[in-house]
């Protein structure tokens, strides 16, 4: 039994035993028919749970009997409303009010009878829910809350582990996102939901308080919040937020870092400073995040409200890894527009070159690295018959450069033009990136968290140099 049901059926028991309880008083007040109308929504009620239970639990349940016995109750009191009102003069009176409650009367004996009845369906629920309590597994209920869809790597492999629990309700629901305008003001909305694996069911944002259902535990792998300068996540969904809201709040970071660690400002950013375990990977990765974080934490006399490092930091390695690893590529299950390109007329493979641009590199040399792309491109255009260039951009890459410096994104994006119209190369926007690292032959570019993960593939590395251009 998952944790939903269990709360819904707890709150069902626990309302009916409240309107048992309360029952000969609101039947004083009605009419034959009401009163009867009333009993028939309990006994609706009490069948329905009961159905859910049995899916679960069994026929046998001892909760299915006691809610069985709770149906014959019911009925019993409603024959003896029947009795009651059948007994009753029927000449017409002139209060409709008095008459109603006469009729609800019959004798005094009847009356203590249908109170005697109404004590037994109280205690019925009462145990009821006792049982629900004692005999149903609570359950857990796990939230991931990815962002963009091209980061969703980093938490496909933990919920895929956690939907596999029997007593475990995994929901995934992707949170929007703004760009960030050079003034810092919200741009435009995006919402990637629609473009997450078919095997991954998205639940709407729209469709899911956090506020209201508490989820046990939940998966974050965007640290910035409100520090941000590229995109931002609407304020409701900032970890200081819904961290109110859970038992445990997972960060687990959206890149991977080289063997030195992360930057030092990534070790304290609010989803880390708020989240009551973060996954990292071993080693001086993890001592990086603990020193740094520890460092802040009594910089600022944090030390009485946050997580200790030893605690909150949990060095298991990154689920990137686990997806990249795990891919097995077909080139016939590749989109018709890859396979055009990368076979050659008999049928066998032209080698394919991963290429990442990052949005440092360009930030940093702007005309310089205009140049080289199109050298880059000049290069692979002369060898369009033996090999591919697969081009993978930053996610963030032209929302940076637009927010940052809009003349830049202009050329830039001329140079993502030509190369898609030119047709020899593969521009590769789909959600997931680990499908051009699993089906290249070798990396060339910059130095990035794509570059460390890229590694783990054992696959020939050329790092690309902005000065060169031969």
């Amino acid at each position: 039994m998952k944790k939903r049901i269990r709360e819904q059926l707890l709150e069902i028991m626990s309302d009916l035993r409240q309107t048992a309880g309360g029952l000969d008083e609101i039947l004083a007040g009605y009419g034959l028919e009401e009163s009867l109308d009333l009993l028939a929504q309990m006994q609706e009620l009490v069948l329905e749970a009961g159905n859910t239970i049995e899916k679960s639990e069994g026929a046998e349940s001892g909760i299915i009997r006691k809610l069985e016995e709770a149906c014959e109750l019911i009925y019993q009191i409603s024959c003896s409303l029947e009795e009651a009102g059948q007994e009753e003069p029927t000449e017409e009176r002139e209060e409709p009010v008095e008459e109603r409650e006469e009729l609800q009367a019959g004798s005094e004996e009847q009356a203590e009878d249908r109170r005697e009845l109404l004590r037994k369906l109280e205690r019925l629920f009462a145990e009821a829910g006792q049982e629900i309590e004692r005999k149903i597994p609570a359950g857990k209920e796990v939230l991931f809350l990815p962002y963009q869809v091209s980061m969703w790597d980093a938490l496909e492999s933990v919920w895929m582990a956690a939907k596999e629990d029997p007593d475990t309700d995994c929901y995934v629901v992707p949170i929007p996102y703004y760009d960030l305008r050079p003034d810092d003001s919200l741009g435009e909305l995006h919402y990637d939901g629609y473009q997450y694996p078919h095997y991954v069911p998205v639940v709407h944002y729209t469709e899911y308080s956090i506020e209201e259902r508490k989820p046990d535990m939940i998966f974050i792998h965007n640290p910035y919040d409100e520090c941000n300068r590229v995109t931002r996540i609407p304020e409701q969904y900032y970890a200081k937020n819904i961290q109110k809201y859970t038992k445990m709040l997972v960060y687990i970071p959206y890149f991977v870092s080289e063997e030195e660690g992360p930057a030092d400002h990534q070790c304290y950013q609010p989803g880390v400073l708020y989240a009551d375990r973060v996954v990292v990977q071993p080693g001086r990765v993890y001592e990086k995040y603990c020193r740094v974080y520890t460092h802040v934490m009594k910089q600022n006399g944090w030390e009485k409200y946050l997580v200790p490092a030893r605690e909150k930091f949990l060095p298991l390695g990154s689920p990137k890894v686990d997806k990249l690893m795990n891919m097995n590529v077909e080139i016939e299950y590749l989109p018709e527009s890859w396979r055009k390109i990368i076979l050659k007329p008999d049928g066998s493979r032209k080698k394919v070159i991963f290429y990442n641009l990052s949005i440092g590199s360009l930030l940093q040399n702007r005309e310089q690295m205009l140049r080289k792309i199109d050298n880059v491109f000049q290069f692979f255009r002369e060898r369009k018959e033996e090999c591919v260039l697969l081009w993978r951009p930053h996610p963030l890459l032209m929302g940076t450069l637009g927010s940052m410096v809009p003349w830049l994104r202009d050329e830039y994006l001329r140079k993502v033009n030509q190369f898609k119209a030119e047709g020899w190369g593969i521009y590769d926007e789909t959600p997931d990136p680990n499908l051009g690292m699993a089906l290249s032959d070798g990396y060339y570019g910059d130095e990035s968290s794509l570059l460390t993960l890229y590694r783990e593939t054992g696959k020939p590395i050329l790092l690309q140099d902005v000065n060169v251009l031969d």
